[in-house]
């Protein structure tokens, strides 16, 4: 499952930390709002906490970006994703800020097209995504729901790629690229040398969607921390070259390896997948200088549940990271009450969306976060 070049970094978990919730944040919606986002982002600005959330209105695509101002728990501002005109960007997963926060990055997968705007929606540029090698370039970016938000690297910015191969063999792994970049100044779409891991050790047919993983980039320490779906282990990087593994395994979930589902499986395979244990966001929490990375326990689908959308009774955990990747510990959450894909990192800790619509509680005219911050077990 893993390379002979990569580096082991496997360490006993010491389970001396642990998440409580030390209070929440109610932010408003309006009727024009839809109260679930696959696009939310905190920054900071002149000492302030903000919360930029793509509005979707029960669409795939934002229709328009609110930002929050956390200190005062309201809108700051929200201007419009408009479909026409000299200012348009339609069909964006999300947006995301960059380094500035007044200049925000959209990805438009259907229209290949990435578009710089600032902070009152008005556009900078656009940038028209060509293949640089024949082979298509994914453009789902800009989510947090997700965890693969795009990062950028000096005028160099970079997303998430797919493998969209038929056929995938073992010794193809290493000669797919996991990343595309784009240089922000002249618009040249180049590969990474960073490819995926060998995951298999037979041959993959009609792999559509690749072998998911999130991530998260630590600017402080300039390190990529790549967390497959259907793999215990982490994946780090600060080269894009040289790879190091760590423990990332869940105390509460047997041990994951990426698992095969043919064609012929279909509608039960898609539900088998759903219902399957398996690993979601890693995120940095610079505040803290640790990491957190969030496992989905197994679970069974209601009766009227769609299995395309999330399980609403799923139990998860968070893992606990401290900044050398060594597991200090692991809170595990109850299902029926959070919608852990809507989740930030701020001053204050970790934050959780309470907007699952089975939460007794949940309330669509409201976004309610609930904050953890980190207290030692006693012994």
């Amino acid at each position: 499952m893993v390379s002979c070049q990569s580096k082991s970094g496997s360490m006993e978990p010491v389970y001396k930390t642990e998440l409580v919730e030390t209070k929440k944040i109610t932010l408003p919606v309006d009727e024009n709002t839809y109260y679930l986002s696959k696009s939310i982002f905190h920054f900071e600005d002149e000492g302030k906490e903000y919360l930029s959330f793509g509005n979707q209105t029960k669409r795939q695509y934002a229709t328009e970006i609110i930002i929050y101002d956390l200190n005062e728990h309201d809108i700051h501002k929200r201007f419009p994703l408009l479909r026409e005109g000299p200012n348009a960007i339609p069909a964006a997963y999300g947006a995301v800020p960059l380094e500035n926060p007044d200049v925000f990055i959209y990805y438009q997968g259907n229209i290949d097209r990435i578009t710089l705007s600032d902070g009152n929606g008005q556009v900078i540029k656009r940038y028209q995504i060509t293949s640089p090698d024949g082979q298509p370039v994914s453009l789902h970016e800009g989510f947090s729901y997700a965890q693969f938000p795009s990062f950028w690297i000096d005028s160099t910015v970079y997303f998430r790629q797919s493998v969209l191969r038929p056929l995938v063999r073992p010794e193809d792994w290493k000669t797919i690229p996991m990343f595309a970049s784009m240089n922000l100044k002249n618009g040249e779409i180049k590969r990474s040398s960073l490819c995926f891991p060998s995951i298999f050790d037979t041959d993959v047919k009609n792999l559509s969607s690749g072998h998911s993983f999130m991530y998260n980039y630590n600017y402080k320490k300039n390190l990529l921390v790549c967390s497959f779906c259907e793999f215990d282990s982490l994946m780090v990087t600060d080269d894009f070259k040289n790879i190091r593994w760590y423990n990332g395994k869940s105390r509460y979930l047997k041990t994951i390896r990426p698992k095969l589902r043919g064609e012929a499986e279909g509608f039960a395979g898609i539900t088998e997948a759903k219902e399957s244990a398996s690993y979601s966001h890693i995120m940095y929490d610079e505040y803290r200088d640790i990491y957190y990375r969030f496992a989905e326990m197994p679970c069974e689908l209601g009766p009227n549940e769609y299995v395309y959308n999330d399980a609403k009774a799923r139990e998860f955990s968070v893992i606990i990271f401290d900044k050398d990747f060594r597991i200090i510990g692991e809170t595990k959450f109850p299902g029926n009450k959070y919608f852990y894909k809507m989740s930030f990192v701020g001053r204050d800790g970790l934050y959780i969306s309470e907007n699952n619509e089975a939460n007794p509680e949940f309330d669509e005219n409201k976004l309610v976060f609930a904050c953890f911050g980190l207290q030692d077990l006693k012994n």
